[in-house]
């Protein structure tokens, strides 16, 4: 890659980032794509807005892609403590408000897929069609899941997070002695190693575990509204079972499920091609 290219492609991405004014905070975004439907796209925990860039192509035909950057992800700046639901519903009328948009479509992958359902209710009768990429909130491994851990388990964790080293310590033996498999184990290194990332795993829980979605519900909304809906999943994925396919799809009058051949990293350029196919093709029930 030569230099110019190299400076060429980060002055893109810098012009392609900016930020939304909510109350006392600033919310990065990226937009990218010409399509006439506005596409709403929220990450998964401790990634950003620009994780959505590698999936551009199949994309920015048909949509115009809006990601955000969560509370304490990216370079948001984030003032009002936990975030809830009602801040992710404002942030969103705000987007319409700038892209000057009445109706638009939801896009969300793991944590941002939990953060999508529980946004359909809000939005059921502007939406046209949602995306969703290995979601939690429909059935999580229990290792994974948030919303199922005691009071007493986040607290003991919080109490060992004090003393990094003996925590970190004692992470690597449970590997060794695997109780913790790889992909728990590299979870652990890459988001407990600063105390920046610590704090943000337990503000992020903490205003998670309010976003439990009402599946009922969803389902109903989608079926009033006949809103298309895509289903991505990992057939090796540990946080985010297959099984989550036929849960979620069971009674959906417009829905497609695709399995894909990867864990629970589903967003590469490999995406692109089942994305597009999912785009051409019709969603109907299964």
């Amino acid at each position: 890659m030569s230099k110019a290219f190299f400076f060429f492609n980060q002055l893109q991405l810098i012009l392609e980032t900016d930020f939304l004014r909510y109350k006392n905070s600033k919310i990065e975004f990226r937009k990218h794509g010409t399509g006439n439907t506005l596409l709403v796209a929220f990450h998964g925990f401790s990634d950003k807005a620009a994780i959505f860039d590698i999936i551009r192509p199949s994309l920015e035909k048909d949509f115009t892609l809006f990601a955000i950057s969560f509370p304490y992800h990216g370079a948001t700046d984030w003032q009002e403590g936990h975030f809830t639901k009602n801040d992710i519903a404002e942030i969103i009328q705000l987007i319409l408000q700038k892209e000057k948009k009445e109706r638009f479509a939801l896009m969300g992958y793991s944590m941002g897929g939990k953060v999508t359902l529980n946004m359909i209710p809000f939005f059921a009768e502007k939406l046209e069609k949602v995306i969703l990429l290995a979601p939690d909130g429909i059935k999580t491994h229990p290792l994974y899941d948030v919303n199922a851990l005691p009071d007493w388990y986040m607290n003991l964790f919080k109490t060992l997070l004090k003393a990094p080293k003996l925590f970190f310590k004692l992470t690597k033996l449970l590997y060794k002695w695997r109780i913790l498999s790889k992909f728990l184990y590299d979870f652990t290194i890459n988001h407990f190693s600063t105390e920046q990332q610590r704090k943000r795993f337990f503000y992020v829980s903490a205003s998670i575990k309010t976003f439990k979605p009402d599946l009922l519900k969803v389902k109903q909304l989608l079926n009033q509204q006949q809103i298309s809906t895509s289903l991505f999943l990992g057939k090796r994925d540990e946080v985010i079972p297959p099984v989550v396919g036929p849960i979620f799809s069971e009674g959906l009058e417009r829905c497609k499920v695709h399995y894909l051949p990867k864990g629970h990293l589903l967003i590469d350029e490999e995406l692109n091609d089942s994305i597009s196919e999912s785009i051409e093709t019709p969603t109907a029930s299964l």
